[in-house]
């Protein structure tokens, strides 16, 4: 008898091969061949090997040199891939009952079923192919009044040219800032200290570069009488290093126009100055600052060392129902003992009045589960190495979620805001077991869990418990952060590698 999750695999082959064999993308072959390695890579469970470097390299022929910054191919083919996929489903495939789509940010293609709800990806559920008359004496009329309309605007224009057009408003000038998309709430990422326009990082989230500032310096700083760069340190902790390639210091403020509403707000900090001594001493009460939100306190006698617990180290600190005054939202760093210091800031519209879920996802892909809840591609972690074994598990919604795993000794770190949490853990044995590559058993297998200095799992075996390619969860209520806003969540081998597939963290009500 054929498995469920054999029929789903089947059934993804299908939905690429309709793919492949339209005559959209008989047009494309240099697109369908791209298409075809990502699906082929998803298909045998090697997610990690899906990225930029490697698409480069094994599906352009890119050398081992290839450079990301310098050479934007992948990303270029990708946006292609993207717009060919929709025209696709908007008219040859728009009978398909299974839909490829590769959501923006990432290279892992998805399978989504085409659920006609008007709420479900309306442009493209609702698309239809435009080959009957009458849609053709539409597009006819449409595009005679288009014709019209530009006439009029052509004609228009010596009028307006007479009319004097108001003057750009300076980059770093957030008293003339307008409102970001037109009063629509929408993510603010800056880079402190970047000059440049915009950047992407690994997962494919797009950062300003600095603005909205006064004061401060950029990317440099005093010491001993002398002007110094931003040492180039690998910071631990770091979701991507991109994060902590730029700062600002000194004096300084920010004022982000801002719609009305609720945001999520995240600081990020790192201490690449200071270092310790020899000896082993640590660097507080070297620097130490005020930070002030509409100016009432937000972190007072901040030390971003002691904070962070050491040097190049990442420290996010994260906090919710955060709203602008008059619309913007103003953040003042204010030095004590050194200048104050920052090294990227990130707000995120959230009207729940609750911060919001971290689900993270061992693999460098995003996944939305069957209850539309995003996984986020691996993050916040340190140690450990990322692997898929390629099997298929049991017991599982999703089987998906289980197909690859972080293993090893490694701890994740959570930035949260005050509150209470629930962890969920999801695990699932696909190395060791009679039928799997790993041979063994039980006992092949043991390692503890920590968070927050007590021991959530003790001798801890997935075999044991759930047996070889069957999932099981763990759930811990009441998880509260430490006084650094933060969660740690450590796996300790006792006996082999700990491993865990994905976590999972909302907050309780």
């Amino acid at each position: 008898m054929t498995s469920n999750a054999a029929i789903l695999l089947e059934e993804r082959r299908a939905a690429l091969n309709a793919v492949l064999d339209s005559k959209e993308f008989s047009r494309a072959p240099a697109l369908a061949k791209l298409l075809k390695y990502l699906c082929e890579k998803t298909f045998e469970g090697r997610f990690h090997e899906i990225k930029e470097f490697s698409i480069a390299t094994e599906v352009y022929g890119r050398s081992e040199t290839f450079g990301e910054k310098r050479d934007s191919v992948v990303r270029v083919e990708m946006s292609r891939l993207r717009k060919r996929l929709r025209n696709y489903y908007a008219d040859e495939g728009a009978a398909q009952s299974l839909r490829i789509v590769i959501p923006a940010g990432t290279y892992q293609p998805e399978f989504e079923p085409a659920i006609r709800d008007p709420g479900h990806r309306p442009e493209v559920i609702q698309s239809a192919p435009l080959n009957r008359p009458g849609k053709r004496i539409l597009i006819a009329c449409l595009a005679a009044a288009a014709l019209i309309t530009a006439a009029v605007v052509l004609l228009l224009l010596p009028y307006r040219s007479q009319r004097a057009a108001p003057a750009s408003p300076p980059r770093n000038s957030a008293d003339r800032d307008t409102l970001p998309g037109g009063g629509i709430p929408r993510p603010v990422r800056i880079l402190a200290g970047s000059s440049m326009e915009r950047s992407v990082d690994r997962f494919g989230v797009e950062w300003s570069g600095d603005r909205y500032f006064s004061g401060g310096e950029q990317n440099h700083w005093q010491f001993g009488g002398q002007e110094m760069g931003v040492p180039i340190r690998t910071i631990r902790w770091a979701p991507d290093q991109l994060y902590f390639r730029s700062f600002r210091f000194g004096s300084f403020s920010y004022r982000i126009p801002l719609p009305p509403g609720k945001y999520d707000l995240r600081l990020y900090f790192s201490e690449v100055i200071f270092l310790p001594t020899e000896l082993g001493d640590g660097v507080e009460n070297r620097r130490i600052f005020d930070v002030l939100m509409n100016g009432q306190p937000l972190l007072s006698s901040f030390d971003i060392a002691a904070d962070a617990g050491g040097t190049n180290t990442a420290d996010i600190r994260a906090f919710t129902n955060i709203s602008p005054e008059n619309g913007f939202l103003t953040l003042d760093f204010k030095p004590i003992l050194s200048g104050a210091w920052l090294n990227a800031i990130e707000i995120i519209p959230n009207n729940t009045s609750r911060p919001l879920p971290i689900r993270i996802f061992t693999r460098n892909a995003n996944f939305t589960d069957h209850e539309g809840n995003l996984w986020e591609l691996d993050r916040y972690y340190t140690g450990g190495r990322q692997i898929s074994d390629g099997e298929i598990v049991t017991g599982a919604h999703d089987p998906e979620l289980f197909l690859s795993q972080r293993y090893g000794n490694f701890t994740y770190r959570f930035p949260v805001p005050p509150g209470r949490y629930r962890l969920r853990l999801l695990f699932a044995e696909t190395y060791f077991g009679p039928h799997n590559r790993g041979k063994g058993g039980p006992g092949s297998r043991i390692f503890n869990v920590l968070c927050g200095g007590a021991t959530l799992l003790h001798h801890f075996e997935i075999f044991k418990e759930a047996g070889e390619r069957r999932s099981i969860e763990k759930v811990f209520r009441g998880v509260v952060p430490n006084a650094q806003g933060r969660i740690d969540v450590t796996f300790e081998p006792v006996v082999q590698y700990a491993a865990v597939n994905a976590l999972e963290l909302t907050p309780e009500k």
